[in-house]
């Protein structure tokens, strides 16, 4: 038994060293992370928010050196990241035609927010960055919609569908501008519709080639809608350049039909609609004239007439 006890107390020595030892080590690497270091990172710098007719051509140099404090956390925290300073355009300073400059020490703070952890900027080189921004070609040009639109039985379209923006600004190579004089947007079935339509549409980028940018890519579509009713009224035939010839018209007067909103539809009345025909356009052989609608209410929709085409006779 006494042998027994003696490999317990072994064992139970053991795991209290190995317990010790990692505590021990967790503490030393605890102590060396929270202290201070002195890092050089290579820093990548881009510029962003550049005016849609502008392009970046060269940034020189491209990436900084940057020199920092932080702690070992931190430090070992960078290990796994990437980073990038991402200038605005604002920031710049003009220099002349297309160049610009940017100075890295008027920054500090920014670019020390590029990394993560770190308390200190102590060294950026170099002094300063230059960059080239050329312009490009542009042009306004409109949007066209691709909506096809299903209205419910007894609705329909109450006024023109609107577009905003109804023109967006195209850029680049002037070869590439100077074909497109317009842009459409991507299909789209609307069904079933009751109520007004209000809804974004994306416009058909891929039509374009990869160097032309637009001021916007999406638009809203919007398009009353209102439930219509039918009316009709018996409108007299008008004839017209007939000169000094004396011509008798039969019928004398036309049924008009038409759609109208319903809200719209006690402000319509008979005079609001001028029917005519024209002798100069008489059918000598069959001894008609077509009938035209040189009139009509704005509200009314889908215009017919009861009969398209009238007799007439020359009165000697």
């Amino acid at each position: 038994m006494s042998i027994f006890k003696g490999i317990t107390f072994k064992r139970a020595n053991v795991r209290e060293f190995l317990f010790f030892l990692l505590l021990t080590t967790v503490l030393a690497i605890l102590i060396k992370l929270s202290k201070d270091y002195t890092k050089i990172y290579s820093l990548p710098v881009s510029v962003v928010s550049t005016p849609i007719d502008k392009v970046v051509s060269t940034i020189q140099p491209n990436t900084l050196d940057v020199t920092t404090r932080l702690s070992g956390f931190a430090l070992l925290s960078n290990q796994f990241s990437d980073f990038e300073l991402a200038i605005d355009f604002n920031q710049l300073e003009k220099t002349s035609n297309k160049q610009y400059r940017y100075i890295p020490e008027g920054h500090p703070l920014e670019i020390a927010n590029a990394f993560s952890g770190v308390s200190e900027v102590t060294a950026i080189s170099p002094q300063q960055v230059a960059i080239q921004i050329d312009s490009l070609a542009s042009k306004d040009i409109p949007v066209k919609s691709s909506v096809v639109t299903q209205y419910k039985t007894g609705y329909g379209p109450n006024g023109k569908a609107a577009l905003e923006p109804a023109t967006v600004r195209i850029v680049g190579p002037k070869a590439y501008i100077d074909t497109i004089t317009s842009v459409q947007t991507v299909p789209k079935n609307i069904a079933e519709v009751s109520e007004n339509i209000a809804v974004t549409l994306s416009i058909d980028s891929l039509a374009l080639h990869e160097e032309v940018r637009l001021s916007s890519y999406a638009i809203t579509y919007t398009q009353g809608v209102a439930k219509f009713t039918e009316g009709s009224f018996s409108i007299p035939v008008k004839l017209i350049n007939a000169g000094g010839t004396a011509v008798k018209i039969f019928p004398k007067t036309v049924d008009v039909y038409f759609t109208v909103p319903i809200d719209a539809y006690e402000s319509i009345t008979s005079n609001d609609f001028e029917v005519v025909c024209d002798f100069k356009n008489r059918n000598v052989e069959d001894d008609f004239i077509a009938l035209t609608v040189r009139r009509s209410s704005k509200s009314a929709k889908n215009i017919r007439l009861a009969t398209k085409q009238i007799k007439y006779i020359v009165v000697n």
